[in-house]
Order: C-alpha cells, then sequence, then structure tokens
C-alpha cells in the first residue's frame, strides 16, 4: 500500500480529521496529514479533537508538520482540501504534481471544496468530518480496486501518442499513473519498457500497469515473462473488463495501430476500475500462477 497525505493550509484540523477517518477505514495503509503553512509542532484543535472522539478515532497525538519534497517520494498520493491547495502543492512539489489531487476531484466531484472550519465550534467541524468521510467512500467506489494505489504506464515509440492519450483520461478520473517511459518518438525497443513497468506490478512498485506498443502483442509477450505478471492484449472495454474479472490481469496491453483513443481510453479506465472475481475463475488462476512456478 501507498503512501497517502492529506494537505491543508494550517494542518490543525481538516487533514488531521480526513487522515484519521481514512486510515481507520485503511489501517493498512501509511497515511499522513502536513500543512503547507503549518506550525511545526501544533496539536489538533480542540474542536477536531472533540469530532474525532464522537467518531472513535484519536487526535490527541497528532502534531502538526509542514509538507516537503520527500513526502511525495515514490508512489505518495497528495488529495488536498482544496482545489487551491491542490494547485499550490503541486506549483511546490513539481516531481509529484500527476499524482496531487483535491480531494473533490479524486471523488469525481472537481467543483468541491472541504470547508475550513477554523475557529468555529463543534458543528461546524462535524460537517466538515462528515464531507470528507463522504468525498471517501465516493472515491472508493469511484475507483474501485485501484483505490489509493498508482498505474505504471509505458510504451514504445510507436505507442507513445496514445500513452499520453490514456494518462490524460486516467489524471481526468483523478487515478495516480506514473509513466515509465519512453518520452520520445525516437526507435526503441518494446521490451525495455515491458520489463520497467512488468517489475514494478509484480513488486507492487504500482497497483496495475498500462502497456502500448503497436499492436500490443510485443508488449503482452514480454510483460509475461516477468514472475507474477498477467498482462492481456484487449482493444476495447469489455475484452478489458473481463481480463481483469475472469483472469485477474494485472497489465492491460493495447496497441496504438489497432485501438484508437476513445476506446483505449475506455479500455484503460474498465480494465482499473473493475476487480477479480474469484469463484471458479480463482481455480483457473491458481492454475496458471503454479505454472509459472514450474517453469522458474
Amino acid at each position: 500500500m501507498e503512501r497517502v497525505v492529506f494537505l491543508c493550509s494550517g494542518n490543525t484540523c481538516r487533514s488531521p480529521l480526513a487522515a484519521a477517518i481514512l486510515r481507520a477505514r485503511r489501517p493498512d495503509a501509511d497515511i499522513l496529514s502536513a500543512g503547507l503553512a503549518a506550525l511545526e509542532g501544533s496539536p489538533a484543535a480542540e474542536a477536531a479533537r472533540a469530532v474525532a472522539r464522537e467518531r472513535g478515532l484519536d487526535l490527541e497525538g497528532h502534531r502538526a508538520q509542514n509538507a516537503y519534497s520527500e513526502l511525495f517520494s515514490g508512489g505518495t498520493i497528495g488529495l488536498a482540501m482544496t482545489r487551491r491547495l491542490a494547485d499550490e502543492a503541486r506549483r511546490r512539489f513539481p516531481d509529484a504534481a500527476d499524482r496531487i489531487f483535491s480531494l473533490g476531484a479524486y471523488a469525481g466531484s472537481p467543483d468541491q471544496d472541504v470547508g475550513d472550519p477554523i475557529g468555529q465550534g463543534d458543528a461546524e467541524y462535524r460537517i466538515v468530518a462528515n464531507q470528507v468521510a463522504d468525498l471517501l467512500r465516493e472515491a472508493e467506489a469511484r475507483t474501485g480496486w485501484l483505490y489509493l494505489q498508482t498505474v505504471g504506464i509505458g510504451s514504445d515509440h510507436a505507442g507513445l501518442i496514445l500513452k499520453r492519450e490514456v494518462l490524460a483520461a486516467l489524471r481526468q478520473e483523478g487515478i495516480p499513473a506514473r509513466d515509465y517511459g519512453t518520452d520520445s518518438a525516437e526507435s526503441c525497443d518494446y521490451p525495455d519498457f515491458a520489463q520497467a513497468v512488468g517489475h514494478a506490478v509484480a513488486s507492487g512498485e504500482v497497483g496495475a500497469g498500462v502497456l502500448i506498443c503497436g499492436t500490443g502483442i510485443g508488449m503482452s509477450i514480454a510483460a509475461n515473462k516477468i514472475l507474477g505478471v498477467r498482462a492481456a492484449l484487449a482493444g476495447e472495454g469489455l475484452a478489458a473488463e473481463l481480463a481483469r474479472r475472469h483472469n485477474d490481469a494485472n497489465i492491460l496491453c493495447l496497441g496504438s495501430r489497432l485501438t484508437g483513443p476513445e476506446l483505449a481510453r475506455e479500455a484503460a479506465l474498465r480494465f482499473l476500475r473493475s476487480s477479480f472475481e474469484g469463484g471458479r475463475h480463482a481455480r483457473r488462476v491458481a492454475k496458471i500462477s503454479a505454472m509459472d512456478l514450474d517453469n522458474r
């Protein structure tokens, strides 16, 4: 599980509450809060602590910290309380700009900001806590199994333009993505990028992958050489969705010469929002995994 950093301005009310709410739902995740102008070491506001206690959460030990670049290393996701704060965080931390969103945008409501209750009573803090909890539920329902995980994406020169289309679609939907190259139209070798994304998926560095070459065939052959990868070539939405639901595929392969931008965007989003159904499919996927081990 990757790190999530909730961002607000002073870090004494909204982001600690948000972090505590999500931490209760996802105890396996590394969840922090930070401010863009925090007074280091300050406790959470008393009203925030009171509302947290009402929810069975504990903010008594919270101490404010300012956001710094190292917090956003690796695949860390930043969720800011407002659009303005998200914009400011992207300016301060440009290397993580594609992984910083407003909480509203991540939940599919890009115009929604979380109100600032500082200096107000418990009732206003309850409104904020309820708003944050609702947005987190919407985000979980919207992004499904991928929630809080980054997508690794790669292409060769033939897939570069389509990769940019898919990346734009993921970012528009609030899905964090890490680009493993190529970033040039100069001729290159697809196995290099299949290996980079495949190892990232197999190691858990990212939650899933998308690979694009001219036909998608070379990428799928190369990626499936990596133990733990199940790469599926699919050119439209239903095939991509069923690859995840029935085959537990963790990498989607697309062919830029066979699949247009609209179909590619749909395929990627349906793939990433689907989850493995298990049941009779689990037995079959287990046999595939056993073949992996037999052939090591």
